[in-house]
């Protein structure tokens, strides 16, 4: 007990959260220095990884540094001092900066054997200067407005992750050096980044907008005489929170969330990126204009930033890249069969993106269609671009369905997109609710009522990933279609609770935070280790993308200390430390980087060998099981849970893409024992699938 006690005050290993997604964002930096990948994925993978810290910073560096200024307040929060945990997460950014920027170097090495070559401005030839300098005149120079720098004022709020050069402009004045300096945004949003050069012989050229707008500054600041013009890449990047005023009873929530998004351009600077040679004069001037704390990171990098742009290089220039499997069209639906009749029949896993997922675009379209089909609901969460998912939802609403849209419009980085497609819906006739006051709605649910023999029939859908085609071609996904009445009842049951926040209904087979999935976690734990006290096998297989629920993490070495063998793939965050003698010693974990991002969630319980198993929709983030609207469904078909075993049990034995999660956070790849086969497991789970699920 006194162990058990120890555990609750937090005398436990645990990784913080932060520092442990850094971890996770070092893995796909590998991804980029894997000589075994093709150069075309490097690229991609090096485009991720900028991207990703982007988005930490915006985030989690920005809490973090508004923790700093709530003194004492923000400590408890934390449960350590804010201001030491933004250092410790400086120092490892720095660190994996030395390993970007030698990662990009071998990069560019790499291109150059293929006769590809990414050319700096003193790099170029006369023909080739002077294509630039026409580029310039002709697509770039009506895009260009300097900010003169003056130094009695303040600077202009500078957007965020926008390319600026900081242009140091010299002259003589009565023989002494003069010095003026300006800020010229780099227009990447209007203009390519990557331009091709005229090509020479075999050799494919490229350079980047920021080195035609060093070309054309002489042409910009003419009217001078400037006798030097220097320039160096730079940019900001912003705290992302969104500030919704809930006080104002007068605006609509979609206008809060459209102000929010606004003001959100106004975020305080949290992340100063700069070339590593500017001048240490010009960085104190930058650095006292915009008013950085001790609290705002400041990196020197490279000369270029904002290498997500990278993510489309390869398709530019034609570097090879991983080939994508052609999506399975899953048996059980058939060309020629009503897509009703198949569902009926049994309950169907799909596993994006290895089957297709034109199966849920062809139920929604047969919905829509059907004179028998009386209403479709299905909760939004992230959207597709061009969504066939929407379209299918307008097309059932012009075909006289009732259609209800439950769209989360607090989706991060996703709002925009998100009001845009509720102005159209709205326009459309279909009922949008935007979630539930306090909670983020992130189930993932569709629902059919459909009038057979003079009573309604539902079909029903509950997955881990959203309803969106784009991202189903890029993520790991399960997605259940079932026809089970018990669970297609629940999940109407949420809807109704949805459009009706007081009727809430207690479900006895979905587990929904935040309402009882902690507890329901809890017993499902506490089961195992009652098995393991007993001298029987016990053990559960979870793959997520974070863990950090310091309760759960508490829960898992508990169970480790009765003898409960846990296995754990966890893509991103983590912070339970395996391994630890006394702790978590029967408890091994691995993560997956590759092709695909892995996103499906499922958790399997032995449950003395008639296994309990669930896919989710949430991750054991604190945030997720007590602030969210989140579904776990639980899988009865044998054949479908004997699917998800063996899925996992095929990435368990990856010794390709995968790392063991240790409590150094070494990122060692998991070996591969002698004599044994190579296993790739995105391609193993997509041969297994084909194998078990494709038509023939």
């Amino acid at each position: 007990m006194n162990r058990l006690k120890k555990l609750k005050t937090r005398d436990y290993p645990f990784t913080n959260k932060e520092i442990s997604w850094l971890s996770f964002n070092e893995r796909v930096l590998q991804e980029a220095e894997d000589p075994r990948n093709p150069l075309g994925e490097r690229f991609k993978f090096m485009g991720i990884y900028s991207s990703n810290l982007d988005e930490f910073f915006r985030v989690r560096v920005a809490m973090m540094r508004r923790l700093c200024q709530m003194g004492k307040d923000g400590e408890f929060a934390l449960k350590e001092p804010p201001l030491q945990a933004l250092n410790n997460i400086q120092d490892v950014v720095n660190k994996q900066r030395i390993r970007l920027n030698r990662t990009i170097e071998n990069l560019y090495a790499e291109m150059a054997k293929e006769n590809i070559f990414l050319l700096y401005d003193h790099h170029l030839s006369e023909e080739q200067r002077a294509f630039a300098k026409n580029y310039f005149e002709e697509e770039v120079r009506h895009k260009i407005f300097p900010i003169m720098v003056d130094l009695r004022y303040r600077l202009p709020d500078l957007k965020d992750k926008t390319l600026y050069l900081a242009v140091e402009l010299q002259h003589h004045v009565k023989g002494e050096l003069r010095k003026k300096y300006s800020i010229v945004e780099i227009p990447t949003k209007v203009i390519p980044r990557f331009i091709k050069l005229p090509e020479a012989g075999k050799k494919k050229n490229v350079i980047l907008i920021d080195e035609i707008v060093r070309i054309g500054l002489e042409s910009v600041f003419h009217g001078k005489k400037y006798e030097n013009i220097k320039a160096w890449n730079f940019k900001v990047v912003r705290d992302a929170e969104l500030d919704i005023d809930d006080d104002d009873l007068n605006v609509s929530y979609l206008n809060k969330i459209n102000q929010g998004i606004q003001k959100r351009k106004e975020g305080a600077p949290i992340w100063f990126l700069f070339d590593s040679t500017m001048p240490a004069d010009f960085l104190e001037l930058f650095k006292k204009k915009l008013r950085f704390k001790k609290y705002e990171t400041i990196t020197a990098g490279g000369r270029y930033h904002n290498f997500s742009d990278f993510i489309r290089f390869p398709k530019l220039v034609g570097l090879p890249c991983c080939l994508k499997h052609i999506p399975i069209e899953h048996r059980h639906f058939p060309d020629n069969k009503n897509i009703f009749s198949a569902v009926r029949s049994k309950d169907t896993l799909l596993y994006f993106p290895y089957h297709s997922f034109d199966t849920v675009i062809d139920l929604l379209r047969e919905a829509s269609i059907d004179p028998h089909v009386e209403s479709i609901k299905v909760t939004l969460y992230r959207v597709a671009k061009f969504s066939s998912v929407v379209n299918a939802l307008i097309n059932a609403k012009k075909n006289r369905k009732e259609v209800l849209v439950i769209l989360e419009l607090q989706a991060r980085f996703d709002e925009k997109n998100n009001v845009y497609w509720a102005n159209v819906l709205k326009e459309n006739g279909i009922k949008v609710i935007f979630g539930v006051e306090g909670l983020k709605v992130h189930s993932k649910l569709l629902l059919i009522n459909r009038r057979e023999k003079g009573k309604n029939r539902l079909y029903g859908g509950i997955g881990t990933g959203n309803l969106n085609e784009d991202t189903s071609r890029l993520y790991t996904d399960c997605f259940l279609v079932t026809a089970n009445q018990e669970l297609c009842d629940e999940v109407n049951s949420l809807f109704d609770f949805f459009e009706n926040n007081y009727r809430h209904r207690k479900s006895n087979h979905l587990v929904v935070s935040p309402y009882n999935l902690r507890k329901k976690i809890y017993d499902l734990i506490d089961n195992e280790i009652e098995f393991a006290k007993k001298g029987e096998k016990a053990s559960l297989r979870l793959k997520l993308n974070n863990l950090s629920d310091e309760g759960i993490i508490t829960k898992l070495y508990e169970a480790s200390q009765a003898g409960v063998r846990i296995r754990i793939i966890a893509r991103s965050r983590f912070s339970l430390v395996p391994g630890i003698e006394g702790f978590s010693e029967n408890i091994r974990a691995i993560s997956i980087v590759g092709q695909y991002l892995e996103h499906a969630r499922f958790f399997i319980f032995q449950n003395g060998g008639d296994n309990l198993c669930y896919i989710t929709s949430a991750d054991w983030l604190t945030r997720n099981i007590d602030r969210r609207i989140e579904v776990s469904c639980p899988i009865y078909r044998k054949s479908i849970k004997q699917e998800l075993k063996s899925i996992f049990d095929i990435q368990w034995r990856d010794n390709q893409k995968a790392r063991i999660l240790d409590s150094e956070l070494k990122n060692e790849y998991q070996d591969r024992p002698e004599d044994s086969d190579i296993i790739q497991s995105q391609d193993a789970v997509y041969d297994y699938l084909v194998n078990k699920t494709a038509k023939h």
